[in-house]
């Protein structure tokens, strides 16, 4: 009986030039990509094939990323995927069995039938020159700018001496069985570690990929150094599409622009950290995406560029919380961060408040437990800390910790408008082709006419917020259109101050519009928004709210017509329902037109129970009771003969109808005689 090939019995005895030969594979003659550092077989599909580290042979796929490795890896492949005749799991064997069984029927060939090839000798490939074939064999100089462009990145941007060479061309070819062949130009963005191309980021019009053996754990994509003076900044973000949208916007920045290519480990955070030391920059802007993932990259990078006075770093990352642990004797500097968290979650709980209806008590909900951060302090010089994973918080603590700590180099967390940088790029070319649109003033003056002349209305907004704080805009367009509003323009204000972006939208919405009632109250709700200044012309907003009311009254008088109450043993209760129901739905109007929208609904669930059931249950006069919280700190509602009628309504619904009826029925009782 034969005993099993060990794997490096097989490395030994097998050259997979050789084998791969006897397969039907060719080897690419005039092949000189390699220079003498790897060879190209074709057969069912293209290997590059080198010596890897130690001397053996290696080779990966170029067209497909899983399937690299050694001669070993190579027939496991085949076995388990059967892309080669007669290269398949044996009955009754499993996979290695079937891999020592391939590779000791080969070694049993005689020798006349087994190949031999003459090869160029080839030296040992150090990990990332193996991309260099596929990087002068595939890629071209950048010619084909359409997908570029398509992302509004500018041919002036891309003739930027910093970004020559830097962005390739991929020519990708597919060959189907009976079709054609066909070209695809993918846009290539090489992955640098250490000055050696390690890697390649792939994009097209609705693609995206990598080349095979891509490195892009430890690997940044560079821009090159700007010419001249030395860079007075590393720009970093999540891909250089968004990189490049960041130097197209910030046009006058000497800075070195980097992206990670969708990920930050902590190989990527050492290699900015080894290039900003060798090219002396003494400064980074963190410039990731606006959202959950982006403010975690913040945290980690904050923590992989701590200082050795106060290390930070990352303890824990939980799908809902992170955890971060920072060490320091400098005690001023952590109740900086104390105070700002403190500000923070202040903020959130008063947020909370308003928005839930429920007071402020010691006792604090789970739901807003969730959302605060919280400390401790495990050591003399050791803080703990739990951030929940959003991107407020995670916000919050980051802008806290890059102003209270020391850092060896100067870091600055830029934040977009939008989502990401790309985003605001196109979002202000748009801006630029409405103006053109719009023409002169004159016709900007007449737009309000020839809108209401079609039953339209118009109003603009004058959104103002903070750089160094995160932006709600995106927020708030999102929630606008929801409401039924239509975005006609979004214009960058100029004349802002300092550390400030000015905005101004032009909503337009029709007076017949079915969703006139949530376009009202979104309006009113905006109007108390203290960074928002709402210019609308005052019978457009009287009108609003009258239309608004009376199609709110409308459809609630059609529902309570479409919806009969369902009668009960007690007359009393039927009638005080109809009353309550009546009531309820004005009430709830002006409540929310006053900022009492949750306390609207609460009113509305309530009327909505009261079609079936001849009693307002627990929790729902729980839920009254906030909702006239409310009303008496609305001015409006404060003479209402609606809010009358709901409690006269409620002394009756508040109690059951059966202790009605025996409270009816009991007899009264005849007095005795008195006694002494």
């Amino acid at each position: 009986m034969e005993h099993d090939l060990t794997f490096q019995q097989i490395k030994e005895r097998v050259e997979l030039p050789e084998i791969l030969t006897h397969y039907g594979y060719s080897l690419q003659k005039g092949e000189d990509m390699g220079k003498g550092k790897w060879h190209v077989f074709e057969g069912d599909d293209k290997l590059v094939v080198f010596k890897g580290r130690g001397g053996d042979w290696m080779y990966f796929n170029s067209q497909d990323d899983r399937d690299k490795g050694s001669v070993v890896d190579w027939m496991k492949n085949r076995v388990s995927t059967g892309r080669i005749a007669g290269i398949e799991q044996l009955p009754g064997r499993n996979l290695w069995q079937s891999v020592n069984d391939h590779f000791r029927a080969y070694l049993n060939l005689p020798e006349a039938e087994r190949p031999k090839l003459t090869l160029p000798p080839i030296s040992e490939t150090a990990p990332g020159e193996k991309f260099h074939s596929i990087y002068t064999k595939d890629c071209r100089p950048l010619e084909n700018t359409a997908y570029l462009e398509s992302r509004g990145i500018t041919k002036t941007t891309l003739e930027n001496p910093q970004f020559a060479g830097r962005i390739l061309n991929q020519l990708h070819t597919v060959q189907r069985d009976g079709m054609p062949a066909k070209t695809y130009v993918n846009t290539a963005f090489p992955a640098y570690h250490e000055g050696r191309v390690v890697g390649l980021e792939l994009k097209g019009e609705g693609f995206k990929g990598q080349a095979a053996e891509s490195q892009f754990a430890r690997s940044l994509w560079l821009s090159k150094l700007p010419e001249g003076k030395p860079p007075t900044h590393l720009v970093v973000s999540e891909s250089a599409i968004d990189t490049l949208s960041y130097a197209q916007m910030h046009p006058g920045e000497r800075a070195l622009y980097a992206s990670t290519s969708g990920t930050l480990t902590a190989n990527k955070i050492f290699e900015m950290k080894r290039l900003m030391g060798e090219e002396r920059i003494p400064a980074i802007k963190s410039a990731f995406d606006n959202d959950t993932q982006g403010h975690h990259f913040d945290t980690r990078l904050l923590a992989g560029f701590a200082s050795e006075q106060n290390p930070m770093k990352v303890v824990r990352e939980h799908e809902h919380l992170l955890t971060v642990e920072v060490n320091t004797t400098n005690l001023a500097s952590m109740q900086g961060v104390t105070q700002q968290l403190k500000a923070f979650n202040a903020h959130t709980t008063e947020q909370y408040s308003r928005e839930s209806g429920e007071a402020s008590s010691p006792a604090i909900p789970q739901t807003l437990r969730d959302e605060l951060i919280s400390s401790a302090r495990l050591g003399p010089n050791t803080y703990q800390f739990h951030v929940p994973m959003n991107r407020e918080a995670l916000g919050a603590f980051n802008q806290a910790i890059g102003q209270s700590l020391q850092y060896d180099q100067k870091i600055e967390l830029v934040k977009s408008q939008g989502k990401d940088w790309n985003e605001d790029l196109k979002q202000e070319q748009m801006q630029r082709v409405v103006q053109q649109e719009l023409g002169s003033v004159a016709t900007q003056q007449q737009a309000p006419a020839v809108a209401g002349e079609k039953g339209e209305r118009l109003v603009t907004i004058e959104y103002r917020e903070s750089r160094d704080e995160m932006s709600q805009l995106s927020t708030l367009q999102q929630n606008l259109e929801k409401a039924g509003l239509s975005i006609d323009h979004s214009l960058r204000l100029e004349g802002a101050q300092p550390r400030e972006i000015a905005t101004e939208l032009t909503l337009r919405y029709t007076i017949d519009s079915a969703q006139l009632p949530a376009i009202s109250a979104a309006l009113d709700s905006l109007a108390t928004n203290p960074k928002a200044t709402v210019i609308e012309p005052v019978q457009d907003q009287t009108e609003r709210r009258q239309l608004a009311t009376a199609q709110e009254i409308a459809q609630q008088q059609k529902r309570a017509e479409q919806q009969q109450i369902q009668p009960s043993d007690s007359a009393s209760h039927d009638q005080a329902r109809r009353v309550f129901i009546d009531a309820a739905a004005p009430v709830a109007q002006t409540l929310r037109e006053n900022g009492g929208g949750l306390q609207a609904a609460y009113l509305q669930q309530v009327s909505k129970s009261l079609l079936k059931q001849p009693e307002i249950k627990p929790l729902d006069q729980e839920n009254l009771a906030k909702v006239f919280a409310k009303v008496d700190q609305v001015p409006a509602l404060k003479d209402n003969p609606g809010v009358g009628q709901l409690r006269q309504a409620m002394q009756v619904l508040n109690t059951p109808p059966k202790q009605e009826q025996a409270q009816t029925q009991q007899p009264e009782r005849r007095r005795g005689p008195k006694i002494g």
